[in-house]
């Protein structure tokens, strides 16, 4: 079954259903979140997006201090059953912290069943890149953690595109990549979204969606452009995620989707508009 829907009992019975047919268990979209924004820390944040309907928080690890909300984090879901963490590794060539965060954060991502997915910014060369992923690739396959590329604007990988040309050089079965709509709006696909997923889907192991406006803003970075415009609710902006959430279901997508909250404020009933959008989008996908 795909990850867009979990069997439940029969009081979630919801018009997604029409993905796996009339007959067999009820089913609730299955969607992760983000933690931005939340400040309640790693049980309150688990406890609340729980109670909206969540399946599982994505929470950020960049310094030696991340790692002890990781594993306070980790050792809370392990109490819960079917609610999942993942966390986003960032490795910044500049940060000398960096080197040593990544490898720290295994034994905890093995205990929750969890990647290591890598944003990987300011790469000195390609060089220095590859050297990178293919040492995580190893490392993490050792202690049965995957490596995930998490392209992002900005950084040395942008798009899915560049994270497959880097999976297909290194070429370690380990390595795997993600989709994420709003860096590949940024990188000029928001309406061949769904071209994104059917190159790139059967190598991700990851996707991450948001609201948009239509005709958001594709191109090169600049710090005069915020994430306001490609990073919303998922009930607010112009732009339709249909297509993008149907060739999903159409190649067989069968890890999580996460809800991107990044930039966020203000507005205490977005998550559970964005959950309630994410069952009727799913509602409109055909088998």
């Amino acid at each position: 079954m795909l990850k867009l829907i979990k069997s439940v009992l029969p009081l979630f019975a919801i018009p997604v259903l029409l993905l796996i047919g009339a007959a067999g268990p009820t089913a609730k979209p299955s969607l992760l979140v983000y933690e931005f924004n939340l400040n309640l820390g790693p049980v309150g944040n688990v406890n609340h997006v729980e109670s909206l309907g969540f399946d599982g928080i994505v929470t950020r690890v960049a310094s030696p201090a991340d790692l002890v909300t990781l594993n306070d984090y980790a050792r809370h879901v392990n109490t819960i059953g079917g609610f999942d963490l993942l966390a986003f590794v960032s490795y910044d060539f500049n940060n000398p912290a960096s080197p040593r965060v990544w490898p720290d954060a295994l034994p905890i991502l093995a205990k929750v069943n969890a990647p290591l997915w890598v944003i990987v910014r300011n790469a000195p060369s390609d060089a220095a890149l590859r050297k990178l992923l293919t040492r995580m690739a190893k490392k993490s396959s050792a202690v049965g953690v995957q490596t995930v590329i998490y392209p992002h604007w900005n950084t040395a990988i942008e798009s899915a595109a560049e994270a497959s040309d880097w999976i297909r050089e290194i070429g370690h079965p380990n390595l795997k990549n993600s989709l994420q709509t709003c860096h590949e709006i940024r990188s000029g696909n928001q309406y061949t979204l769904d071209k994104v997923v059917s190159e790139h889907a059967k190598a991700s192991a990851l996707v991450t969606i948001a609201g948009a406006e239509a005709n958001a803003y594709a191109g090169p970075y600049t710090s005069l452009v915020d994430w306001s415009d490609a990073i919303m609710p998922l009930d607010a902006g112009a732009f339709s995620l249909l297509p993008f959430l149907q060739e999903l279901h159409d190649v067989g997508y069968d890890g999580p989707v996460i809800l991107h909250t990044y930039g966020i404020t203000g507005d205490p009933g977005h998550l559970r508009r964005s959950l309630n959008k994410y069952t009727e989008y799913l509602g409109q996908v055909t088998p």
